[in-house]
């Protein structure tokens, strides 16, 4: 079939199924051939529902986009219906931002196309892929891009808002990597991103967020791990836990860029691997991946951790990279009920780790947990206005996860409030643009000239501000 010719054989198809609304008619006009889900459709409660539960939005549609030219499409059409609109990549938000009330959903999951270059270490990844399909691409070739820990995390929202995850020492933030990007704006022209190619614009999507335009495209540069890295859990008992905090915090301070930790205070599970004395019982655990080429040096880096503190459980060793990037999913299900908020910590003091494990006492659910993440090492190889993300010089994070499974969210919901009223003479001024919650304004994600060259830039690619999921204006 000719270039361009599939995409005209499902226009013509479309154009023969007569539009059952005002909204679908619009869109067909503007050039969209991908699939509209309206209300009235059997399939519309699955499609507007998200990755968190607690979110139950209904947008007026959902129009899912087979490439560039449908978001353009479907851009034009709402734009000229006078109807607000999101973007929709993997929807693994706790806001849940890419859903709004009355508002088209544009989904864009079928731009998930990831091709490697990998005589050039260069990847370009479609605004719909998730993590666990750039994993599985760029490892055939012994290659990675710095991610997030959920593998079922879509790279276009962790991206736009930074990107932390277990890399994030050794190579830098996932925005860190990123060459150029292909963006829809907000006229609904395609345009291209980069360090030469509207360098404003690039500067904005690099930890920005998603307020200056639909990203259909990525292109990352890509770094030498794996395929097998040295990772796991250092599982101690409750009565130890402060040890436990301390003592990665002490092996931190010094430790290689390479090595990634973080710590977490949960509910063992009800089976195996733990051991039956401590299952369904609180825990600290100490979630370490070494992502250097010798895994030997790994080793002696942990050495010192394992002699002065040794865990109840040792799950630490060679394994697949891509294992270790699904290792957390079993904590974050599709469908459950979630409530956090994130703070960034100059340093993990005593204090702290003691008001963590006192707040954690107080849990209310078995899936509720606990992270501190430290930060620093690559990171901070990057000057503070080198890219829109605020927190450059942070010692560490620590992120309350309400996770309630299917139990109602508000008792989750008062005590992630409750341990952050607790610890806020530890924290830093500030959170990550990804978890804006309770009413926390951009503000709260940016220093004030970083929010000020934001503005700018927005008001020059989206002067009428139609993509607003974070309230930059």
């Amino acid at each position: 079939m000719p270039a361009g010719g599939w995409r005209e054989s499902l226009r013509t198809m479309s154009t023969t199924i007569p539009p059952i609304s005002h909204l679908a008619a619009a869109l067909r006009s503007h050039g969209f051939v991908g699939r509209l889900v309206e209300p009235d459709d059997p399939d519309y409660d699955g499609a507007r529902r998200g990755w968190n539960g607690a979110i139950d939005r209904h947008p007026s549609a959902v129009a899912y986009a087979i490439d560039a030219d449908d978001v353009a499409a479907c851009i034009r059409a709402a734009r000229a219906e006078g109807s607000a609109f999101t973007i929709r990549a993997g929807g693994h938000s706790v806001s849940g931002r890419s859903i709004r009330e009355g508002a088209l959903c544009i989904d864009v999951r079928a731009l998930h196309s990831v091709e490697v270059d990998a005589e050039r270490g260069v990847v370009s990844v479609g605004g719909g892929a998730l993590l666990s399909e750039l994993d599985a691409a760029t490892q055939v070739h012994g290659l990675a891009v710095p991610g997030g820990q959920i593998s079922h995390t879509g790279v276009g929202g962790l991206t736009l808002g930074g990107g932390l995850g277990w890399l994030m020492r050794h190579h830098g933030l996932t925005i860190d990597s990123l060459l150029a990007a292909e963006v829809v704006l907000a006229d609904g022209s395609i345009v291209g991103a980069s360090a030469h190619e509207r360098p404003d614009l690039f500067w904005a999507l690099r930890g920005g967020g998603g307020d200056f335009g639909a990203v259909t495209r990525f292109v990352f540069r890509a770094h030498r791990v794996g395929p097998t890295v040295l990772a796991g859990v250092l599982v101690y008992p409750w009565e130890r836990a402060g040890d436990a905090l301390r003592a990665g915090r002490d092996l931190m301070q010094g430790a290689p860029d390479a090595l990634g930790m973080f710590a977490v205070l949960l509910t063992a599970p009800p089976e195996a691997p733990f051991p039956q004395q401590l299952q369904g019982r609180p825990v600290a655990v100490l979630s370490v991946a070494w992502s250097g080429e010798e895994l030997a040096e790994g080793e002696r880096v942990l050495a010192p951790l394992r002699a002065n503190c040794p865990p109840a459980l040792d799950l630490v060793a060679p394994m697949p990279y891509v294992a270790l990037q699904s290792m957390l999913d079993a904590t974050a299900p599709h469908g459950g009920n979630y409530h956090d908020r994130l703070h960034y910590l100059e340093s993990v003091s005593d204090g702290l780790i003691d008001d963590l494990i006192a707040g954690f006492a107080t849990v209310p659910t078995p899936q509720a947990h606990i992270i501190i993440g430290w930060m620093g090492g690559a990171i901070d190889r990057f000057a503070a206005g080198d890219t829109a993300f605020g927190h450059r010089g942070v010692g560490a994070e620590t992120w309350l996860i309400g996770a309630a499974g299917t139990a109602p969210i508000e008792p989750t919901r008062d005590w992630v409030r409750r341990v952050s009223r607790d610890i806020e003479p530890y924290v830093m001024a500030g959170t990550y643009v990804n978890a804006l919650e309770d009413g926390a304004s951009i503000r709260d994600a940016y220093r004030d000239d970083v929010l000020a060259r934001l503005i700018e830039v927005k008001r020059r690619y989206d002067p009428d501000g139609v993509f607003s999921g974070n309230g930059i204006r």
